[in-house]
């Protein structure tokens, strides 16, 4: 099991290159060598759309961008070949178009690695474009679980559901 937060500024070690904390775990439980865990750690930031990832190996949280160390995250989550993967909103914090693109990353991620991804969100428009079944919690309680997500959307079942629905504009009126 991995975990990629919302927020990778305040995951990541300000005081520990990105390289080092994305193999930091698996150098050690697969007793890789240095230079073993700097091709692991390159081979999965290009894994994860980091371009120019020999520049970027030895630099620190605070000198990249948050989508990029969002991708560190990412990079990191999967270090370990995880079955699962827990995200905590990892794209709020994110424009739209970086957005765009670590979702479609998870799809093949999650494809890539045969992990299922566990997704806490309020934003059910990134539901419907990652997810193939829906929980609704309400104060910690399951107030809607649904394995049909089309279903689900298209006609849900609790007024909650209804209202997180509702709560995402729809362009097509604007």
């Amino acid at each position: 099991i991995s975990m990629i937060f919302q927020e990778p500024s305040v995951a990541l070690n300000p005081v520990t290159t990105v390289g080092e904390q994305i193999v930091d775990a698996v150098r050690r439980r697969d007793h890789m060598s240095r230079r073993q865990a700097r091709d692991y750690a390159l081979h999965l930031m290009d894994l994860v759309g980091i371009q120019d990832a020999p520049s970027k190996l030895g630099a620190y949280p605070f000198e990249l961008s948050g989508g990029l160390r969002q991708r560190v995250m990412i990079a990191a989550a999967v270090a370990g070949r995880p079955r699962l993967i827990l995200c905590d909103e990892p794209t709020t914090a994110l424009d739209v178009t970086v957005q765009a693109q670590i979702l479609a990353l998870f799809t093949h991620l999650r494809d890539e690695f045969g992990a299922a991804l566990l997704y806490v969100t309020h934003d059910l428009a990134v539901v419907a474009q990652l997810c193939d079944s829906l929980t609704v919690l309400y104060s910690g309680k399951v107030m809607e679980s649904r394995q049909d997500l089309q279903a689900a959307l298209a006609d849900p079942r609790h007024p909650y559901t209804r209202a997180l629905l509702q709560s995402t504009p729809d362009v097509d009126r604007i």
